[in-house]
């Protein structure tokens, strides 16, 4: 071992003998007592408990997200925007009649409505007013494959849009949304519009809604379909329904290439960093635990109190930096040769993950962050006794969901300073010698 960092010593509490008023002939000499074990945190640098890094992608598509994404040059670079598609409008409304009778109407007349956006607010970049914009896409989209390039993009099915970005589309309007005012924005729709997106049967259905102000990024948490209707049992009265939605998703431009060193986990399409991982069967060091247990000495599964790797976050592309708290997760790797797609095991760190806020890849990036796997690494020096099955030692680094947003988290990987540690805390008994 190499380059060991020492931290807390803490011994357990020393035995103490509390003296009766009269001596006991019997007591037990106390200098034949055990000596207090040693606590010691040492932390193990990379080469020596990990190899094999590698970043995988593709695994999951924007639609599975179900929000979506506004952006125009965002961090010089990103360009998004968003696609909804509609179900079919209500047929059937319980309208009260001239005489203050609730009875089901069949024959509604659909003259306008309002299509309304609603954005969170701090997953957004944008901290005054923006222009948004909408449109009626022209040409048959795919809800899963749809690009920046692509409509359709299925097997033996590839589609390219008339205009990259989803168009052209046929011009619904503009908007502003400030959020000062609240977290939503909407665009007043005529007769001839909300009737565009009334056939579900014509597969180029849908509205794209667009950033028009550039250096910003918008996370879209829904958006919904509000009709103006006028019921045939009391034509004198509006009444306003909602058309459900078919699906959500978003189309971005350019795609992030993998990393050419370092570890990535999130996205969408989301991704994944893989590692193998060892623990050493013996200790040399460092020279604090040496001075007072005879060195080398076996490290076996009850001495780990704690385990973690701790990762060092850094800046990634800018275009693709979080802006909301981020949720690591930490997972065994079932049958490394079929990665990519190799299933996983079960979560090492829980349901919610290890949380990480979006400061951590910005303004205090190098922030130290632990990922914990105790028992992981108890299981790992067990499988080394005899007659034990080979160990899984093969990790996956993701996101707790996936895919969960666009933006993705971004750590320093091996080969400088700031790589990976393994961090253990241990417990071992001193050296005894007889008198």
């Amino acid at each position: 071992m190499r380059r060991y960092l020492i931290g807390l010593v803490v011994g357990l509490p020393a035995l103490t003998i509390v003296a009766c008023q009269e001596q006991n002939p019997t007591a037990v000499d106390d200098r034949l007592l055990p000596a207090e074990p040693i606590t010691i945190e040492i932390e193990i640098p990379w080469e020596d408990f990990a190899s094999n890094l590698a970043v995988y992608g593709g695994y999951g598509v924007p639609a599975e997200i179900g929000t979506g994404v506004l952006a125009k040059d965002f961090g010089g670079t990103l360009d998004a925007r968003t696609l909804v598609r509609f179900a079919g409008y209500p047929v059937v409304e319980q309208v009260r009649d001239s005489t203050g009778t609730s009875r089901p109407d069949s024959s509604l007349t659909f003259i306008g409505g309002r299509l309304v956006a609603f954005f969170d607010t701090i997953a957004s970049t944008n901290e005054g007013p923006v222009t948004l914009g909408l449109g009626a896409t022209q040409a048959a989209w795919d809800l899963r494959t749809v690009s920046w390039t692509n409509a359709v993009d299925t097997l033996n099915d590839e589609r390219p849009w008339d205009e990259p970005g989803a168009g052209p589309v046929a011009d619904f309007g503009t908007t502003i949304w400030d959020p000062a005012a609240g977290d939503s924005a909407w665009f007043v729709l005529d007769s001839a519009q909300v009737a565009s997106w009334s056939d579900t049967t014509d597969a180029s259905q849908g509205a794209r809604i667009e950033l028009l102000t550039p250096g910003e990024r918008i996370q879209v948490l829904n958006v919904a379909l509000r009709l103006d209707t006028r019921p045939s049992v009391n034509p004198d009265t509006l009444i306003v329904v909602t058309a459900a939605r078919e699906g959500i998703t978003f189309v971005y431009d350019p795609l992030p290439l993998p990393p050419p060193d370092g570890i990535r986990i999130g996205g969408v399409p989301a991704w994944r960093t893989i590692l193998d991982l060892t623990l050493p069967n013996e200790l040399n060091g460092p020279a604090e635990l040496c001075a007072v247990v005879d060195c080398p000495i076996s490290l076996q599964p009850f001495q780990v109190n704690y385990a973690a790797i701790v990762l060092k976050s850094r800046k990634g592309e800018v275009a693709f930096t979080p802006t909301d708290t981020v949720a690591l997760d930490l997972r065994p790797v079932l049958a490394r040769e079929a990665l990519p797609k190799s299933p996983l095991g079960e979560s090492l760190i829980g349901l919610t993950g290890r949380r990480v806020g979006p400061e951590a890849f910005d303004e205090q990036a190098g922030t130290d962050i632990e990922i914990p796997l105790t028992e992981f690494a108890r299981n790992l020096l067990g499988s080394t006794e005899d007659g034990a099955a080979p160990p899984i030692n093969t990790l996956a680094l993701l996101s707790i969901f996936e895919p969960v947003s666009i933006a993705f988290a971004s750590f320093h990987g091996p080969g400088d300073e700031n790589a990976p540690v393994l961090k253990l805390i241990i417990t071992i008994g001193r050296s005894v010698e007889l008198p």
